[in-house]
């Protein structure tokens, strides 16, 4: 994801047009809509993920320990079927690999049986969560795992599963996974160029915008999270044990001590993902770079702050349903005692009723919209 130049100055300088281009002063960062929890997949996108080898070498690992004479389900199968086709490799007795997305559907039920698997692997098309299954299996796989870990359902599609879908001693893929809150310099990496939406990505903005019935300000990916604009070691904010117990939809209140002077500038959200509990080391998407890209909450003031070793904030992460009853809505406010307001007060919402060019940063972001992300 290098060679991009930008077009345009970015936040403190006014972004005024907000799309990057090819180039060889490209900027070490650019931005990518968050698409994973929107019915927007295209074969670039699934391409994306199956080429990341370190998803696909974790959970092929957890799923061949574990398939071999048992009956297993797979959510989100996808349009390449990936998982069920491993279980079925690995010498599952039945499969049954749920879609949501009919046309992904149709191309892994095509897949599958040019494989050879059409007697071992069932598709079926539509929501988990309303889908019966003949009896309950062994093993669950899915990958519906976020850029925050819950973001994509994952809570409510493995909750159900565990009540309807898998026996009581069924086990569970992926194992467990936390999200991480990092305090970001993004002036120390990009100066005054700012962030722009990488060109190729900046498509996939109108098409979350057309999944939820219009604009607003949508959470935001980076393709890095250098180690130059981290300014304290990561701070967890979420916990997901799955086959445990249900997840319980919470505030977690954390106090962060900077470990390095510069500008906070905003928040660097990633996951550690351990898809085994063999698993010595988790995936982490904010050290390593996976299909996982680190979600982006900027600053929400005019002028963000100056800050040096030692000096404290407090963070507050919150987690509840959306309206849609599967994804979740988050509020992430980041407060230092000597200031009157939050300098971070994100309203996180799956459905875009937070509003749209709400902040200085995505007004600036947003400022050439439509014209800009339609090639006009």
């Amino acid at each position: 994801m290098s060679g991009l130049r930008m077009r345009s100055i970015g936040y403190g300088g006014r972004l005024r047009a907000n799309v990057a281009s090819v180039g060889d002063d490209a900027p070490r960062i650019t931005l990518i809509p968050s698409v994973g929890e929107y019915p927007v997949y295209d074969e670039k996108l699934y391409s994306m993920m199956t080429a990341d080898a370190l998803r696909v070498e974790a959970f092929d690992r957890a799923l061949r320990g574990c398939a071999s004479g048992r009956t297993v389900v797979d959510i989100g199968t996808g349009a390449e079927a990936n998982w069920a086709l491993v279980a079925a490799e690995a010498g599952a007795t039945k499969v049954w690999a749920i879609e949501a997305l009919p046309e992904s559907a149709e191309k892994a039920r095509a897949l599958i049986a040019e494989r050879g698997f059409a007697d071992v692997i069932t598709v079926l098309t539509g929501d988990s969560r309303t889908i019966e299954l003949p009896e309950p299996a062994d093993v669950c796989v899915s990958e519906t795992i976020g850029a925050i870990a819950s973001s994509e359902g994952i809570c409510e599609i493995f909750a159900d599963a565990k009540r309807r879908l898998v026996r009581p001693s069924g086990i569970f893929i992926p194992h467990r996974v936390e999200t991480v809150a990092v305090p970001f310099d993004y002036a120390a990496v990009l100066g005054a160029a700012g962030p722009a939406f990488q060109a190729e990505y900046a498509l996939y903005v109108d098409r979350v915008f057309q999944s939820v019935g219009g604009p607003f300000d949508l959470r935001l990916c980076w393709t890095d999270v250098p180690d130059s604009g981290r300014l304290a070691a990561p701070t967890t904010v979420e916990v997901l044990e799955f086959g445990v117990a249900d997840y319980t939809y919470a505030v977690r209140e954390s106090r962060v001590r900077i470990e390095r002077a510069g500008q906070f500038g905003g928040i660097a959200l990633g996951i550690r993902l351990w898809v085994s509990p063999d698993d010595r080391e988790p995936i982490d998407s904010i050290a390593q770079q996976t299909s996982w890209l680190p979600v982006f909450v900027p600053a929400t003031v005019e002028n963000p702050r100056a800050v040096a070793v030692g000096d404290e904030f407090d963070l507050s992460f919150a987690v509840q349903v959306s309206a849609d009853r599967i994804h979740p809505d988050y509020q992430l406010t980041a407060r230092f005692a000597d200031r009157p307001h939050a300098d971070i007060d994100w309203d996180g919402k799956y459905l875009g009723d937070s509003g749209f060019r709400s902040t200085p940063f995505y007004r600036d972001l947003f400022a050439a919209y439509p014209a800009t992300f339609r090639g006009e």
